[in-house]
C-alpha cells in the first residue's frame, strides 16, 4: 500500500492537498525568467527543496508526529508551492487543506511588525515614538524608563523587563487593560536597552500604543491596513473569528502516547504578540509582501523604508551553537545571516496547548516558506523550514533538523522550583487548617486566598477565582498544579508563620519566577483589630480599627454593594463632614450614597469632631505627609476587610490623598470624584509670596479659636505636594471614571483677616485654573460646577454631590453608561 494509502486509513484524510498554484505547476515556472536581480538559487534547487520537504512531511504524519500541519513556499514574488497534511481535528478527522486556519501564536509578532511599518509610513509615528506620548496611562517600574521607552523598544525585546513578563497574568484570567497597567509593578531584569529578553506583553503595549495615534484598535488596524489590501479573507486578529471558522485546525496535546484535542487557546489578551489565525494561503500573500518590500500585485501598500527598518539588527541575542555567528533580533523578527552573508528572517510561534508555526524570508533570494502545526511544539515546524531553506540553498541539509530540534511532549506542563514528585521520609504534619486560611496580596498579581473545603485546603487565584485544590506535603508546605499555558506540573505553595501562630506570608512556587510571587496576609491576621470587621451581608460599622502597632483609627461604613465608596475628607475635617446638614432634616452625602452601595468614611489623626473634641481616632506626632496618610488608609481597609474596588470621594486636601492613593495602589482604585478639590497646581498658579500666605494661614495655623489644640492635624503641604507630583509623573491616573465638581462662589476668607487685597481674587484664580486641570486628567472626565456652593459642595448642594457618586458608581458597574 503507498504512503498515501495508508495514511488515508490511519487518519482519515489525504496526505498531501496540494494547491493548483503549487508544486504541481514548478515545472511552468521554471520555463519563465527569474524575477528578482541577483537571486543566486534557481528554480531546479527550490524544486528539490520541495519534493524533499514533502516527503518529510508525509513521513511525520504517516508516524503521527503531529495530526495536521499545512506549507507553503514562495519564491520569485509566485506562490510555487501550498499544501495541507493530515487532519484538523483527531476527533472529527476532517483533513487539513490550504485553507485550514491555524493559530499562529507568536508568528503573530513579525506580521504586527509589518502592520507597524505601514502605521509609521502615514507619518504619525515612528518606531523611535516615545510610549508615554501616545498613551500616558502606562508605566514602567523606573519612571525614567517610562518617560524614555519607545515603539524600537518593546518590539526589539531590549525593554529591561524580565522575559514573559505578564504571561502569567494572562493565564489567571487578566485582561489586557490590566496586564499591560500591572507591567509598572514588574522590577526590571536587566538595564533598559542593555539585554534581550522576550516579552509578548512589551510587543503588545507598543502595538496598541502605536494604534491609539490613529485613534483605532489595533485588531481594526491590521485587518485595515494589512489583511484587506492583501485579500487575507481568512486572517483575524481575533480570538472569536477563528472559533467560528468552519475550516480551522483546533490545538492538541500528548497524553498517554496520544494526540488529544483537550484545550482551547484564546489570545485575545496578547493578540498584536500572539492573536493571529490565518490559512498558508492567506499567508503567502504576506510573504509575497515582505519579500516585495511592501509591493502587493504592483501596489505599494507598506513603506519598503519602515520595513527595512523592522528587518534590521536592533539588539544581539547571542551566538549560534552552530556557526558560530551572531543571532540577532530586529523589530518582530529574529535575524541571522548564513556564512554567504544572506540575510535570513524568520519568527517562530507556540502555544503549549497546541499550536507550533514557523517562517522563513531570504530576501535576497526571494524565497519564502511557512509551517504551520496543530499541537503542541516538538520543533517539527522549524525542522521542515530548515531541510527546506538548506536544500534550496546549499545542496543538502546541513543538519538533522527534526532530530536537532525535537522537543518532547508527553508531558504538558513544567517542574517549578523543588522536586515535589517525592514525598519527604518523614514529613511533618501541618497546623490547623485555620493558620493558613485567608487572603494574602501583593502588587502584581493582586490578591490570592487559601480556602478551607472540608479538611483541606484549595488557593484561589486570579479574577476569575481560579480553585486549585491544595496537597500536603511537610509541615507548612503544600502543592498544586496549576492550568494554561504556562502550566506547572507540581508548585509548592510555602507559608511562613507568623509570632502568634497563623501564616503571615505565602510564597507560590510557578508565579515566583522573580520574587512576584511573594504574598502578605491581608485578612484574618490574629489581633489585627479588636473592632469587629464590617458584616460580610449589612457591612455596617462604626469603631476603632487597629491599623498596626496599637494605633487605632476611627472607621464608619454602611450600606451594601460594590464598588466601595471611600470618602476622603478635607483639612481636618473628620467623617461627619459628609454627613452634616446645612439644616435640619436636609438631606446628607452619607447615607444617600449607602442606599445603593456600600460606603465608608473615616477621621484622620488630629481631625476636628467639633469645637471641644478631635477626632475618633488616636492622636500621632505632627507634621504628616501625604504619604503618611495614603500608608494609613491603606492598612485601614485592609485591616477592617473593606471589599475593593473602591471609588474615592475626595474633598479639598483629600483631593491629594485621593490621587496619590490611586497611584500608589492603582489596581484598587476604579472611578474618583474630586469635590473642589486642592491640587498642586495651585502652588504654580500663586506667586511664591502668595503660596507662602496661603500654606501660613491655610495649613500652619490653627483655625480662630482653636490654637489649644496641639495635636490638630498638621501637614508639611510643600512635601506633599511634592510627593504627589513624583507619582504623577510616574504613575499617572489611570482611565477611569472622573467627576469634578468645583465651586461657584468664592471662598469665605473671613475667619483669617486681614489678608493682601489682591489675595483673593489670586487664590480664586489659580483655584479655578487648578481645577480645570484636575478635569482634564484623564479623558472623558466630567466636570461640574456648583453654582450655588463655596468650598463645601457637599454641605451646600449635597445633592450635585450624591448624583455625581452615583454616575461613578454607575459607570464602574456599567462602563457604556458614562
Amino acid at each position: 500500500m503507498s504512503i498515501e494509502g495508508a495514511l488515508m486509513n490511519k487518519l482519515g484524510g489525504l496526505s498531501a492537498v496540494v494547491s493548483l498554484l503549487g508544486f504541481m505547476l514548478l515545472p511552468a515556472l521554471w520555463s519563465m525568467d527569474a524575477r528578482g536581480e541577483g537571486t543566486r538559487i534557481t528554480t531546479e534547487q527550490v524544486n528539490e527543496a520541495i519534493q524533499q520537504m514533502q516527503k518529510l512531511a508525509e513521513k511525520e504524519i504517516g508516524q503521527a508526529a503531529v495530526p495536521g500541519l499545512a506549507i507553503a513556499v514562495v519564491f520569485q514574488d509566485q506562490v510555487v508551492y501550498a499544501a495541507g497534511f493530515g487532519v484538523r481535528d483527531v476527533n472529527t478527522r476532517e483533513p487539513v487543506n490550504v485553507d485550514t486556519v491555524f493559530q499562529l501564536a507568536s508568528l503573530s509578532k513579525p506580521i504586527g511588525s509589518t502592520v507597524v511599518a505601514e502605521l509609521v509610513s502615514e507619518g504619525k509615528i515612528s518606531w523611535d515614538s516615545r510610549i508615554s506620548d501616545l498613551d500616558p496611562d502606562f508605566a514602567m517600574y523606573d519612571p525614567w524608563v517610562t518617560r524614555q521607552i519607545t515603539i524600537r523598544d518593546f518590539y526589539a525585546h531590549r525593554s529591561g523587563l524580565p522575559e514573559h513578563a505578564g504571561d502569567l497574568l494572562e493565564d489567571l484570567g487578566f485582561t489586557r487593560e490590566e496586564i499591560l497597567h500591572r507591567l509598572r509593578h514588574q522590577k526590571p531584569d536587566s538595564s533598559f536597552r542593555s539585554h534581550y529578553a522576550y516579552t509578548n506583553f512589551g510587543v503588545t503595549e507598543a502595538a496598541v500604543a502605536a494604534t491609539k495615534a490613529y485613534n483605532i484598535a489595533w485588531e481594526d488596524a491590521i485587518e485595515e491596513k494589512l489583511y484587506r489590501p492583501l485579500g487575507m479573507n481568512s486572517t483575524s486578529s481575533r480570538y472569536a473569528d477563528f472559533v467560528a471558522r468552519t475550516n480551522k485546525a483546533l490545538g492538541h496535546v500528548l497524553e498517554d502516547g496520544k494526540w488529544m484535542q483537550k484545550y482551547r487557546r484564546d489570545p485575545d489578551t496578547e493578540s498584536p504578540a500572539g492573536g493571529v489565525s490565518s490559512s498558508v494561503n492567506d499567508l503567502a500573500k504576506w510573504m509575497r509582501l515582505e519579500l516585495a518590500d511592501g509591493q502587493f500585485d504592483g501596489k505599494q501598500i507598506v513603506d519598503g523604508t519602515a520595513l527595512a527598518i523592522a528587518r534590521s539588527p536592533q539588539i544581539l541575542k547571542g551566538f549560534s551553537a552552530l556557526s558560530g555567528l551572531p543571532e540577532f533580533y530586529g523589530l518582530g523578527w529574529d535575524i541571522n545571516y548564513d556564512k554567504e552573508g544572506r540575510l535570513r528572517l524568520s519568527h517562530s510561534g507556540a502555544f503549549a496547548l497546541g499550536a507550533a508555526t514557523t517562517v522563513q524570508l531570504f530576501p535576497s533570494e526571494h524565497l519564502g516558506v511557512i509551517v504551520l502545526t496543530n499541537a503542541y511544539p516538538i520543533g517539527l515546524a522549524e525542522g521542515l523550514a530548515f531541510t527546506f531553506t538548506d536544500v534550496a540553498l546549499y545542496g543538502k541539509a546541513t543538519q538533522d533538523w527534526l532530530a536537532l530540534l525535537f522537543s518532547d511532549p508527553a508531558a504538558l506542563g513544567v517542574a517549578v522550583g523543588t522536586d515535589y514528585s517525592k514525598p519527604p521520609a518523614s514529613p511533618a504534619p501541618a497546623l490547623a487548617t485555620s493558620a493558613y486560611v485567608g487572603t494574602y496580596t501583593n502588587d502584581f498579581f493582586g490578591d490570592i486566598q487559601i480556602v478551607e473545603g472540608g479538611d483541606s485546603l484549595a488557593i484561589v487565584e486570579g479574577p476569575h477565582k481560579l480553585t486549585y485544590p491544595l496537597k500536603h506535603y511537610d509541615r507548612d508546605i503544600f502543592t498544586y498544579k496549576s492550568e494554561g499555558e504556562n502550566a506547572a506540573l507540581a508548585a509548592g505553595v510555602i507559608f511562613t508563620i507568623g509570632a502568634e501562630g497563623k501564616a503571615a506570608t505565602v510564597t507560590v512556587e510557578n508565579l515566583n519566577g522573580r520574587g512576584e510571587g511573594i504574598f502578605k496576609r491581608v485578612s484574618g491576621v490574629p489581633g489585627s483589630s479588636k473592632a469587629t470587621p464590617p458584616d460580610a451581608a449589612t457591612r455596617e460599622f462604626a469603631g476603632p480599627v487597629d491599623i498596626g502597632n496599637g494605633h487605632k483609627i476611627y472607621l464608619e461604613c454602611r450600606g451594601a454593594g460594590s464598588p466601595t465608596v471611600i470618602f476622603e475628607s478635607g483639612y481636618r475635617n473628620d467623617a461627619d463632614i459628609w454627613s452634616a446638614e446645612i439644616e435640619s432634616g436636609s438631606v446628607t452625602v452619607f447615607p444617600e450614597v449607602a442606599k445603593f452601595t456600600h460606603v465608608c468614611a473615616y477621621d484622620r489623626p488630629g481631625t476636628l469632631l467639633d469645637a471641644d473634641h478631635l477626632g475618633r481616632s488616636d492622636q500621632i506626632e505632627m507634621p504628616r505627609t501625604a504619604q503618611d496618610l495614603v500608608a494609613d488608609l491603606h492598612l485601614l481597609l485592609q485591616r477592617a476587610h473593606i471589599p475593593g474596588p473602591y471609588v474615592i470621594v475626595a474633598h479639598s486636601f483629600g483631593g491629594i490623598l485621593a490621587r496619590l492613593y490611586a497611584s500608589t495602589y492603582p489596581d484598587e482604585v476604579v472611578g474618583m470624584v474630586l469635590v473642589d478639590a486642592l491640587s498642586e497646581n495651585v502652588r504654580s498658579g500663586l506667586t511664591p509670596e502668595q503660596w507662602k500666605l496661603y500654606v501660613n494661614f491655610g495649613f500652619k495655623q490653627p483655625p480662630p479659636g482653636l490654637e489649644k489644640y496641639k495635636e490638630i492635624e498638621t501637614l508639611d503641604v510643600d512635601i506633599s505636594f511634592d510627593q504627589m507630583q513624583k507619582a504623577k509623573r510616574a504613575r499617572p491616573l489611570r482611565r477611569i471614571p472622573l467627576a469634578v465638581l468645583t465651586q461657584g462662589q468664592p471662598f469665605d476668607l473671613s475667619p483669617w483677616q486681614p489678608l493682601p487685597a489682591d489675595f483673593p481674587v489670586a487664590l480664586d484664580k489659580a483655584w479655578h485654573a487648578a481645577q480645570d486641570a484636575q478635569a482634564m486628567l484623564v479623558s472623558g472626565s466630567k466636570h461640574i460646577i456648583a453654582t450655588k456652593s463655596s468650598h463645601y459642595i457637599q454641605i451646600q448642594q449635597p445633592r450635585l454631590v450624591i448624583d455625581a457618586i452615583r454616575d461613578v458608581v454607575n459607570a464602574v458597574r456599567d462602563p457604556s453608561s458614562w
